[in-house]
C-alpha cells in the first residue's frame, strides 16, 4: 500500500535495498517485500523506515505527491537521481493509467450491455 512511495524516498535519498535493509536489521528481500506491497507493515516498521528514509510517517502514508527539497553540494549526482526517480514515476503512473483506461473500456461494455437489455424488455 505504501511500498511506492517508500521505494520513491529510498531513491531520493540514493540508497540501495541492502543498505536500508541493513539499518532495519531485515533481509534485504524482506525490505523488498516492503516496496512491493508484498510484506504487511507495523506501525513500528513503518516509523522506523520513515526515520531511516529521513521523511515522516505522514510523508509515506498521504496521498500527497513527492516533494523533496535538496540542498546538496553535489548537484550534478542529484539531477541524475531525480531523472532516474521522474522515469520510474511516470512508468507507475503509465501502468496506472492503463489500468485504468482498462476497467473504462470494461465499465463502458457493461453499460452498453445493461442499455440492450432494457431496450429488449421495453420492445
Amino acid at each position: 500500500m505504501h511500498g511506492t512511495k517508500i521505494r520513491a524516498f529510498r531513491m531520493l535519498r540514493g540508497y540501495s535495498q541492502e543498505e536500508v535493509a541493513a539499518k532495519l536489521h531485515i533481509t534485504q528481500s524482506t525490505y523488498s517485500r516492503i516496496e512491493t506491497d508484498e510484506h504487511k507493515l507495523t506501525v513500528e516498521m513503518l516509523k522506523k523506515i520513515a526515520n531511516v528514509l529521513e521523511v515522516s510517517v505522514g510523508d509515506i502514508v498521504s496521498n500527497e505527491p513527492i516533494i523533496i527539497q535538496n540542498n546538496a553540494s553535489n548537484q550534478g549526482t542529484q539531477i541524475a537521481r531525480n531523472e532516474n526517480f521522474y522515469a520510474d514515476q511516470k512508468e507507475l503512473y503509465e501502468k496506472h493509467i492503463a489500468s485504468k483506461d482498462a476497467e473504462i473500456t470494461r465499465l463502458i461494455k457493461q453499460v452498453e450491455d445493461l442499455m440492450k437489455l432494457l431496450g429488449q424488455k421495453h420492445s
